[in-house]
């Protein structure tokens, strides 16, 4: 560390590295430096304001184009629901579920015994009894229709 002393020589051991007359010409040309930035600056806000604000005003008018028909034209939604809604009778919807379940349960386990090695007997009672839970199937769904008419 430096004395007091030492330090009290040092400006008269060494010049100064410029002059006043430099210094003035650094301080106004960074103070150029910065207006012409804050300047640049201002003309581009100025020009992000100005397109969008030119490119509105210059803006010509869509075609309409006509996707549907007049509001006139169309029928009323009431008038296209005439029929009264339909209610579901859970009964006939769990009868039919069950049915649809235990063919696709028996589905699955024909698919399981191609696969694997089974008596042929057994497969042959298993697609049978799917084509009778098949048949009986669409004959309920008959049922079922001809109880709707």
């Amino acid at each position: 560390m430096k004395s007091l002393v030492e330090l009290g020589a040092l400006p008269a051991a060494c010049g100064a590295p410029f002059d006043f007359e430099t210094f003035e010409l650094r301080r106004q040309s960074a103070r150029r430096r910065t207006r012409t930035a804050g300047w640049s600056a201002a003309a581009a806000l100025g020009l992000m304001a100005a397109v969008p604000l030119v490119a509105v005003l210059t803006q010509h008018e869509p075609a309409a184009l006509v996707l549907s028909p007049p509001a006139s034209a169309v029928t009323p939604v009431a008038d296209v629901f005439l029929q009264p809604p339909a209610l579901v009778d859970m009964d006939r919807f769990a009868l039919t579920s069950e049915l649809e379940d235990h063919i696709a349960l028996l589905d699955a386990e024909i698919s399981a015994a191609r696969l694997t090695p089974l008596p042929p007997e057994r497969v042959r009672r298993m697609e049978l009894a799917r084509s009778e839970l098949s048949d009986s199937l669409q004959r309920v769904t008959g049922a079922h229709a001809l109880l709707d008419l």
